[in-house]
């Protein structure tokens, strides 16, 4: 007992009231800038990617099995980017 008749804090939990739960810190501090350059940086890799195989299939060649794998990669790549 504190010396003004009040009841110490305890040093564990409180029964009842379950575990404690604190909240994940974000993964660098989820610093705005760094979430837009890192977005805007996975936005144009994903258009330099997509770019690729677009162009040869413009011209009239039509898409091999890679060609359209690395569309698929570049269209997921600029999902993660958004």
């Amino acid at each position: 007992m504190s010396p003004h008749g009040e009841a110490a804090p305890a040093s564990g939990p409180v029964p009842g009231s379950g575990p404690a739960q604190v909240p994940p810190k974000p993964l660098f501090g989820g610093c705005l800038s760094c979430r837009i350059v890192c977005g805007t940086g996975l936005l144009m890799v994903a258009a330099w990617l997509y770019q690729g195989p677009r162009s040869s299939m413009k011209r009239g060649i039509p898409p091999s099995m890679a060609a359209i794998a690395q569309l698929t990669f570049a269209i997921s790549e600029g999902r993660g980017g958004h």
